[in-house]
């Protein structure tokens, strides 16, 4: 079996044929056509990908001292992203994907080349792959439980008033921070600064968070700068409103 450093190497010839960063985004979807899919009962809340606008569900299972990862996302890009990712560590040794690094993301010119949101989930996959390797090496077969992957499971569950999206994948959250004791902070937007029912909104985004087992207090900032734009939207999203 190659090793990390021999896949990126290949990854790094592949797409060196591409000159054009819209050819690499269709070879991009066409990996994730042939990824490893996740079981359909392993589609939960705890599979879930912290950090990532779009849904994002990574399994792992350790063979005789490797790790098997599956994953599957409801965006087609980001599907892409996450396969990519398992085509360099799938089958690879706790140790080998904890001490590899991630230049050949930078050779390829993948992250310079998505969007803020899209940058960030990259780092919570990688982050996630690495949080499975660090869970096997120390013997526990369980990712680390995170208290901001059941908020942002919440937040999902709170809708914008005026449109069918919930305000997670509307891109209304700016930043999440949850800590050990159960203290949460949310900073948020709103589509307009004028919205009547404001006050509404962010009340049901504290109600929400409030119900998360393991949250013991939410503070909820509503914040009008940076100005939200159609950019913060998730593909999801954008898929639900005829926008793409």
């Amino acid at each position: 079996m190659k090793t990390i450093q021999e896949i990126q190497a290949d990854i790094v010839e592949e797409f060196s044929v591409f000159s054009d960063w819209m050819d690499k985004y269709e070879y991009l979807i066409e990996l994730g056509k042939g990824m490893p899919l996740i079981d359909e009962k392993d589609k939960t809340e705890a599979n879930l990908i912290r950090g990532c606008q779009s849904r994002v569900w990574l399994s792992c299972r350790a063979e005789d001292g490797r790790l098997h990862f599956a994953a599957d996302s409801d965006a087609i890009i980001t599907k892409g992203i996450i396969s990519l990712l398992l085509k360099v560590y799938d089958g690879q040794t706790p140790a080998d994907i904890l001490a590899a690094d991630e230049a050949f993301i930078g050779e390829i010119g993948l992250k310079e080349n998505l969007s803020p949101t899209r940058a960030n989930g990259l780092v919570s996959m990688i982050a996630a792959i690495k949080a499975y390797a660090a869970a096997f090496q120390a013997g526990t077969e369980e990712k680390p439980r995170d208290l901001e992957a059941d908020v942002v499971a919440a937040l999902r569950m709170v809708y914008d008033p005026e449109i069918p999206v919930n305000v997670y994948d509307m891109g209304l959250i700016y930043d999440i921070q949850a800590d050990a004791d159960g203290q949460v902070f949310i900073r948020m937007t709103l589509t307009a600064p004028n919205c009547p029912i404001a006050d509404d909104v962010v009340a049901q985004v504290r109600e929400a968070v409030s119900d998360v087992p393991g949250v013991k207090d939410v503070q909820v900032e509503l914040v009008f700068e940076p100005e939200w734009t159609t950019d913060r939207m998730s593909e999801e999203a954008k898929l639900e409103l005829g926008m793409l």
